[in-house]
């Protein structure tokens, strides 16, 4: 065999290593390249599900605490208009000028002592609430 016929071999058989590397390589790479791509969806979509996770926790806190606010206003409401109608009351029947006595019966007999207005409505406060709560079905 001649020299130039060693040397065509020798050429021919490098690029078809060179050729079959190539190809090996991008075989490989496109490979890789589509894990990284399965990958990256796969931590996109588990990224998006635990975001909405916590959206729909923050909705739930908002609606949550828009009802407690309802519901704290609706009670400061009740008070007041339970104040306003302990107060007419009193106004009414001039109880500010009239000395409130309360007897308070003991084991040895009774006593009595004078009662401040002021206290007398925060007594009947909760069986007023009671009472409204019982007439109105609440």
């Amino acid at each position: 065999m001649s020299l130039e016929k060693i040397l065509k071999r020798v050429n021919d058989n490098a690029q078809a290593e060179i050729k079959r590397i190539i190809l090996e390589s991008e075989k490989k790479a496109a490979d890789i390249k589509e894990k990284a791509q399965q990958e990256a969806c796969q931590k996109a979509e588990a990224l998006v599900k635990e975001i909405e996770k916590e959206a729909n926790l923050e909705a739930s806190r908002i609606i949550t605490k828009a009802r407690l606010q309802k519901k704290i206003n609706l009670l400061k409401r009740k008070k007041e208009l339970i104040d306003e109608v302990l107060t007419k009351a009193f106004e009414e029947e001039k109880l500010d000028e009239k000395k409130l006595i309360k007897k308070i019966v003991l084991k040895k007999g009774e006593r009595q002592e004078q009662l401040e207005i002021e206290r007398l409505k925060e007594e009947l406060r909760p069986k007023l609430e009671n009472y409204i709560a019982e007439v109105l079905k609440i």
